[in-house]
């Protein structure tokens, strides 16, 4: 058995240790293995324009490094990238592909930045992408503007359709498979940045009468939105299709695990997704950065708990100050550039998501874990092999009795840390 350790209060990352020496403890942690709850399909990040950018300020051996530190085999084996169709707030500016028609239709601006990264993650390893618009073209829009919400035109359904196949088509071109589509983020957001609004008929409508038709190899995600009334979304939304290939949420309202449990209760083989997650900006800290680490754990596992089968982060480079961002809409991400723009910094964040995606691989079997609520754990299978994550967000050490199928054990995990067990 192996035990892996992350403490970074403690100066530890993903050090190996052997159990404590205790004999008493205060949780018992059970492992159901034969109660699977999905499979996993694995973790990833957008791959915005901003992220793009700030890539190709690297030096070249530091390019190479950044690229294996998240897709090659001793990194966090990153599954699947978004990117933007258009513009958005983590881009360096407003853009989009067309003018006034679908005939001036023109990618040269992801050319730039965003394709030379596809292309340099896609030497190490083939993902599968997920593309979202942030709007249609102003053109198509009733108030003209890449913000500030507005609506699609009905005449422009079917143009607005026809967009979002040429730019699959046109990725195609280069190399790069178009494996999921949303057909809007966000749609019942109205941001200072690139952002439209889509009712639940209007967007039914829409996939219903006017996309379906048209795609070959990509299947639609529904909704790209917020958790807490999915329950209602999915009933509402969902479409009895093989075009229909899951439902992508976002954290940024709070957790609502009992509801993407409902759904997958309901729809088990429906493939559920956090398409976006991020914290809000403040100065790199190491150790003040901790707290948002937790929370990005603490998201990730609940949700594997609830029946999600992959979890994106947003923005997978960001500088310094948190951008760039065109909107002043700054965040946090797993790797930040340094202050000179040099290199980059690997952040808890970044640390703590290795635990689950270095670990808890494509392919695992999730399986029902039983605790108290001091502990935050997930188990995965593979064969006759379990991991299991651990997580303690308290401020205390706490001792447990772990029982497998084929093993039981005593150890303790230290306040603000993780423990990954291999058994």
């Amino acid at each position: 058995m192996k035990k892996i350790v992350t403490d970074i209060i403690n100066d530890k990352y993903l050090k190996k240790e052997s159990l404590a020496k205790i004999k008493r403890h205060r949780e018992t942690i059970i492992v159901s293995e034969n109660n699977i709850i999905s499979t996993w399909k694995g973790m990833g990040s957008a791959l915005t324009e901003s992220a793009a950018y700030n890539y190709s300020l690297l030096k070249r051996k530091d390019k190479a490094k950044f690229i294996s530190d998240y897709y090659g085999k001793n990194g966090l084996l990153f599954d699947f990238g978004r990117v933007s169709i258009g513009s958005n707030d983590f881009s360096l500016s407003s853009y989009e592909y067309v003018t006034d028609n679908l005939d001036s239709f023109c990618i040269d601006r992801d050319k730039e930045y965003i394709i030379p990264m596809l292309e340099d993650i896609y030497k190490v390893k083939k993902i599968s992408l997920i593309a979202s618009p942030w709007t249609p073209p102003r053109y198509m829009k009733t108030n003209y503007s890449l913000i500030l919400g507005g609506k699609l035109k009905k005449k422009y359904y079917d143009d607005y359709a026809n967009y979002l196949i040429k730019f699959i088509d046109t990725y195609k071109t280069y190399g790069f498979n178009i494996d999921y589509l949303t057909i809007q983020n966000e749609p019942r957001a109205i941001q200072v940045w690139e952002s439209c609004l889509f009712n639940y008929r209007n967007m039914k409508k829409f996939i219903n009468d006017y996309l379906i038709d048209k795609l070959d190899n990509t299947k639609i995600l529904l909704w790209d939105h917020n958790r807490e009334k999915l329950d209602k979304v999915v009933k509402k939304l969902y479409i009895e299709s093989p075009f229909i290939g899951g439902l992508g949420v976002h954290w940024y309202t709070g957790g609502y695990y009992d509801k993407i449990a409902k759904v997958h209760e309901k729809y088990p083989d429906l493939f559920i997704v956090n398409t976006e997650m991020c914290c809000g900006f403040s100065q790199y800290d190491e150790y003040k950065w901790i707290s948002d680490a937790e929370l990005y754990l603490n998201d990730i596992l609940s949700c594997m708990k609830s029946g999600m089968s992959a979890y994106l982060d947003f923005n997978i480079l960001l500088d310094y100050e948190g951008g760039p961002n065109h909107k002043g809409n700054f965040v946090k991400a797993p790797s930040i550039l340094n202050k000179d723009k040099s290199s980059y910094i690997k952040s808890p964040i970044y640390y703590y998501l290795y635990h689950v995606s270095h670990f808890i691989k494509k392919g695992y079997e999730i399986i029902n874990t039983i605790s108290s609520n001091t502990l935050n754990i997930i188990s995965a299978k593979n064969g006759k092999e379990i991991v299991m994550v651990i997580l303690n967000k308290t401020d205390k050490n706490i001792s447990y009795e772990v029982n497998t199928y084929n093993k039981e054990f005593i150890d303790k995990i230290d306040a603000h840390s993780i423990i990954t067990y291999v058994i």
